[in-house]
């Protein structure tokens, strides 16, 4: 995303094997046993280069590559669980094996050892750290995001994202027990299916809650309690003005946003245990803390007003930044090296 960014004219096809937790109906499937499935894949896309970012080399799948001549560039490589092949080992089987590889991404120095003994040349091997998953953050229009941020100076606002039917009342509720220890508090609603809007408004009536909508009020006032998105082109305002995000679906469904998003435009993160979607990322900003996992749907009533407390919510959301911040600098060298290869811009190694 970020090199279709910089040069729009690129497309790209992602694949990955079989798994249970793959949730984007854009990502091809392609399994080892079913080679002439990838063949068929190959031939009809007819890539100008291949980013392999699988574990090993030793696939059935790699060979193809080999025997369309598409150029590789290795990401992550890990080579050395090849020792078990010994027939992999021997010069010439192991020159034709990388012969598609044009450049390689290591983790350590301890890989770049074992590529050269496969015989890649040192020149094409960059110990460059592990590729991490980041984000493209959204964007916004700055001046309408300074001109809301100065309406609500000084309230402590909640973005909801992505809210599913079956939660809607369980982040209302949550909301009123929150107003009792921070009265000014806003919460930014967004419906995972616009046709709940009915019922949405329904239960804000029945909670007695002042509500106003992006597509009718434009913007929060001052006595707005609810504010109802619109659809997914703000959400990257949503983010910067809310100082904490709740995601949405992680109580019931598991469908999920990416909280390396909301991390990344300086939003603390809460989310229930259902985080099948993007659960290497929510791994990842668990461990440092930029993220809270709660346990039911008591938890959120009770945690998201000491949650919100300014410090708190600052050393999450900075926290959150450092992580989203780890991967970049191999994104970008990533991103530039795949646009030289491609024939894009003047870039030199």
């Amino acid at each position: 995303m970020r090199a279709q960014l910089i040069e729009p004219s690129l497309s790209y096809v992602l694949s990955t094997p079989v798994s249970e937790h793959i949730f984007d109906s854009d990502v091809v499937v392609l399994q080892e046993a079913e080679l002439q499935l990838g063949l068929d894949f190959l031939n009809t896309m007819s890539p100008d280069l291949c980013l392999w970012a699988d574990d090993s080399i030793s696939t059935p799948l790699f060979t193809l590559s080999h025997r369309l001549s598409i150029p590789i560039i290795l990401i992550n490589a890990k080579i050395q669980q090849l020792r078990g092949r010994r027939w992999l080992w021997r010069k010439t089987i192991a020159r034709q094996t990388l012969r598609p590889v044009s450049y390689a991404f290591v983790e350590n120095t301890e890989e770049t050892g074992h590529l050269r003994k496969l015989g890649l040349p040192a020149r094409n091997i960059e110990v460059l750290g592990p590729l991490l998953c980041g984000a493209v953050a959204p964007g916004c229009d700055d001046a309408e995001r300074d001109r809301i941020g100065e309406i609500l100076a000084g309230r402590p606002v909640w973005f909801a994202h992505c809210v599913p039917m079956q939660e809607i009342r369980i982040v209302l509720k949550a909301f009123l027990q929150a107003q009792r220890k921070a009265h000014r508090m806003l919460l930014i609603f967004d419906l995972a299916e616009p046709t709940n809007e009915s019922d949405f408004l329904k239960l804000c009536d029945e909670f007695d809650l002042v509500t106003h909508a992006r597509a009718a009020e434009g913007e929060p006032e001052q006595r707005t309690q609810v504010f109802l998105t619109d659809d997914d082109s703000d959400t990257g305002l949503w983010y910067r003005l809310a100082s904490l995000s709740y995601m949405g679906g992680s109580f019931s469904v598991g469908d999920v946003p990416n909280p390396m998003i909301a991390a990344a435009l300086g939003s603390a993160v809460v989310h229930g245990p259902k985080i099948e979607k993007f659960q290497h990322a929510y791994a990842r900003l668990s461990e440092t803390g930029a993220t809270q996992s709660l346990k039911d749907e008591g938890d959120l009533s009770q945690r998201v007003a000491a949650m919100m407390e300014p410090d708190q919510c600052a050393d999450m959301a900075a926290t959150g930044w450092q992580v989203v911040s780890e991967g970049a600098v191999a994104t970008d060298r990533l991103v530039e090296l795949a646009l030289q290869k491609l024939g894009f811009g003047d870039l030199h190694l």
